[in-house]
C-alpha cells in the first residue's frame, strides 16, 4: 500500500483551508505504521494532516439481475474494445382500456403505427439514421421473474420497422409503419368485436407481445417509456388511426399500449478479446488490469479494496477528522451523446461479492449520508452499520471534471470514516451499483439505473483514492 501524507502550514476560510495546502511535504510510504506521521513537526503549528490512500479496484459480474418491469425498454447495443459486443433487448406485453372509444363497423382504417416513446439514448454517429425493429413473440411473457439473461422466442420478421435520426439529450416520439396485413387483422377484429379484444387475457392470446430490437453495429441504444398506469395518453405501442365515415375529417385514434404491462430487458454480451473477457463466475473478483469499469444491464460492478483505510485508521491515535472524499477518474474517453453512469451507490461487499443485507428484512448496507448516523446497536450491544430514512451517500459524475466524487460535497464520506474509526462496526469493501442520483438542496436521492440502461464508465485504477483530511488532539 502507498500512502501519501501531508502537513498543512496554512488554514485558509475554514473549508477552503482543508482544500488549499501550502509548500506541502509529501511522503511515499509502504510500512503501516509511517502513515500520517508529521516530516517536521515544528513546521505544522496548528496539527492539521492530510493523507491521500489509493485504492485497487476489482471487477464483478453480480448473479441474477432481476429486469422485470424496469419501467424502461431498452433496446440496440454497442461494441467496445473493453467490454466487448452487447446487444439488449426489451420485451413487453400489450394492453388497451376496456373503456376507450371504438371505431364503428363501418369505419375507415386511414394508417397503422408502432410507437416509440424514446427518453434519453447513448449513441455514436448521430449523423446517421438508426434503426430499430418489433416483432412479435412467439411464446407469452409469464407472472415470473426474468433476468438479464432471459430471453424469448419471436417472429424473425418484423411487424413494425424504422430508421430515424436521433438527436442527444431530446426526448422524442418515433413512429413506424405496421405491417399491412396485422394492422388490417386488427382492425377488423375491433370493429368486428371480436372476443380477441374481450379482454388483455384474450388479447395476449392473439398477439403475446412484442420483442424491440436494433444492433450493436449501430453504436446506439434507445432508453423507451413503457408508460405507468393512469399516466396520461400511452406513447409506447400500437395506433390505429381511423374515420367512422367517409364524412369524417379527422382521424380518432385506438391505442393498444405497454402502459402497465408486464416487460424486462434481456441481454447479450461477446467480451472476446477484450480485458473483460476473463469474468466468466458469477460473484467473483477478477482483476482486470488497469482499467476498471461497470456497464449497466450487462450486471458488471467495480470492488474497491478497503484494506488500505483500515491499516490508516490502525496507524493513527487521538485524531479527529475534518473531511474525507473518494475519488475516481477521469472516466475513460467517451463522446458526448453517450454520458457514463451517473452514479454510484457505495454498498458494503465481502468474500462473497455479494451486496450484504441485514439479516431481519435484506435491506442493504451502504455508506449512508453524512446527516444520520452511520452505525447503531443490535440487541447483543454490537455496532453495526445503520440503515436510516437519509438514505445512501452515493458517488455522483462530475460533468465538469468528468470524475466521481461523493454526491455530498460538503462532507463527502467523513462520516464514514469516522464511523470506522470510533467504533467496532465491521469493516468491509464497497460495491459500486449504477444509479441515477438527484440532488435537491440537501437532499440527495438514487434510483436504480442497473436495469435501465447499457450506460458504463471505465477508469484508469491509478485515478482511485481517499484524501483525508485530520487534525490531531494535543
Amino acid at each position: 500500500m502507498k500512502v501519501i501524507t501531508t502537513s498543512i502550514q496554512t488554514w485558509q476560510a475554514k473549508l477552503a483551508g482543508l482544500l488549499m495546502l501550502s509548500t506541502p511535504l509529501i511522503n511515499g510510504c509502504t510500512d503501516p505504521s509511517d502513515i500520517g506521521l508529521v516530516l517536521d513537526p515544528e513546521a505544522n503549528r496548528i496539527g492539521v494532516f492530510y493523507a491521500e490512500i489509493p485504492l485497487s479496484a476489482y471487477l464483478v459480474s453480480i448473479d441474477s439481475l432481476n429486469t422485470t418491469n424496469s419501467g424502461v425498454l431498452v433496446a440496440g447495443g454497442d461494441m467496445s474494445d473493453y467490454f466487448g459486443e452487447t446487444e439488449s433487448t426489451a420485451f413487453s406485453r400489450l394492453s388497451f382500456g376496456n373503456s376507450a372509444a371504438r371505431p364503428n363497423s363501418d369505419a375507415i382504417l386511414d394508417s397503422a403505427k408502432f410507437s416509440l416513446d424514446i427518453l434519453t439514448l447513448t449513441a455514436e454517429d448521430l449523423d446517421e439514421a438508426k434503426t430499430f425493429s418489433a416483432h412479435k413473440l412467439t411464446e407469452p411473457i409469464l407472472d415470473t421473474a426474468y433476468y438479464n439473461f432471459d430471453h424469448l422466442d419471436y417472429e424473425e420478421a418484423p411487424f413494425a420497422s424504422g430508421s430515424f435520426m436521433l438527436e442527444e439529450n431530446s426526448d422524442t416520439i418515433v413512429f413506424m409503419n405496421l405491417d399491412e396485413a396485422l394492422a388490417t387483422d386488427l382492425f377488423t377484429k375491433l370493429k368486428d368485436e371480436d372476443p380477441v379484444f374481450k379482454d388483455i387475457f384474450a388479447f395476449r392470446d392473439y398477439f403475446p407481445g412484442f420483442a424491440l430490437k436494433g444492433s450493436a453495429e449501430q453504436q446506439t441504444t434507445i432508453h423507451v417509456n413503457r408508460g405507468q398506469y393512469n399516466s396520461g395518453p400511452p406513447n409506447t405501442g400500437i395506433k390505429l388511426y381511423y374515420r367512422n365515415s367517409e364524412e369524417d375529417t379527422v382521424s380518432s385514434v385506438y391505442s393498444i399500449y405497454t402502459n402497465g404491462s408486464r416487460h424486462f430487458n434481456g441481454m447479450t454480451n461477446n467480451p472476446t478479446g477484450t480485458p473483460t473477457e476473463i469474468v466468466t463466475e458469477k460473484n467473483t473478483a477478477y482483476n482486470v488490469g488497469n482499467l476498471v469499469g461497470s456497464k449497466a444491464l450487462l450486471g458488471h460492478m467495480v470492488k474497491l479494496d478497503m484494506e488500505p483505510l483500515s491499516n490508516f485508521l490502525d496507524t493513527v491515535d487521538n485524531v479527529i477528522f475534518n473531511r474525507a472524499t473518494l475519488e475516481m477518474g477521469p472516466v475513460e474517453n467517451f463522446p458526448d451523446s453517450k454520458m457514463p453512469i451517473q452514479g454510484l451507490i457505495q454498498y458494503f461487499t465481502d468474500d462473497t461479492n455479494k451486496i450484504l443485507r441485514r439479516e431481519e428484512d435484506g435491506a442493504p448496507y451502504s455508506v449512508q449520508q453524512g446527516t444520520v448516523p452511520q452505525t447503531t446497536t443490535d440487541e447483543n450491544g454490537n455496532a453495526v452499520p445503520a440503515i436510516t430514512s437519509g438514505g445512501t451517500n452515493p458517488l455522483a459524475f462530475n460533468t465538469e471534471e468528468f470524475t466521481y466524487v461523493p454526491a455530498n460535497s460538503q462532507s463527502g464520506i467523513v462520516d464514514y470514516v469516522d464511523a470506522l474509526y470510533r467504533t467496532d462496526v465491521m469493516r468491509t469493501d464497497l460495491l459500486l451499483y449504477p444509479a441515477r442520483v438527484s440532488i435537491s438542496g440537501r437532499t440527495i436521492s438514487t434510483s436504480s439505473d442497473f436495469t435501465r440502461s447499457l450506460r458504463e464508465y471505465i477508469i484508469n485504477q491509478n485515478s482511485i483514492v481517499l484524501k483525508i483530511y485530520y487534525s490531531k488532539l494535543r
